[in-house]
């Protein structure tokens, strides 16, 4: 029996260092990365997503309001100068007639 003991003793380190220890260890080192990636990483990860897309949305409404608000200032020029092409119409008119009676 103390043969088989001291066998057993003398063959554990070899065991332990051995490359069977090795796949053991990377498998454990695996599995510790993983769950640290699952319960820790991935969940930040969806927070900063999450975030991001509602700032997008918000972002996009703003930007919406600003489109808007900049089409009606367009369209505000746009019935100014058709005022003043009628005016300018009118004044060409008249020089017209004027040049005319001249």
């Amino acid at each position: 029996m103390e043969a088989a003991m001291v066998a057993l003793l003398t063959a554990l380190p070899g065991l332990i260092a051995g490359p069977a220890s090795a796949v053991v260890i990377c498998l454990l080192a695996m599995y510790g990365a993983g769950y640290v990636l699952i319960k820790h990483v991935l969940p930040d990860q969806r927070e900063s997503l999450n975030k991001v897309l509602a700032d997008s949305h918000e972002n996009r409404k703003i930007f919406q309001q600003a489109v808007e608000a900049i089409d009606e200032r367009f369209k505000s020029m746009e019935r100014n100068v058709s005022a003043v092409k009628k005016d300018v119409d009118k004044i060409e008119r008249s020089i017209s007639e004027i040049k005319m009676k001249i």
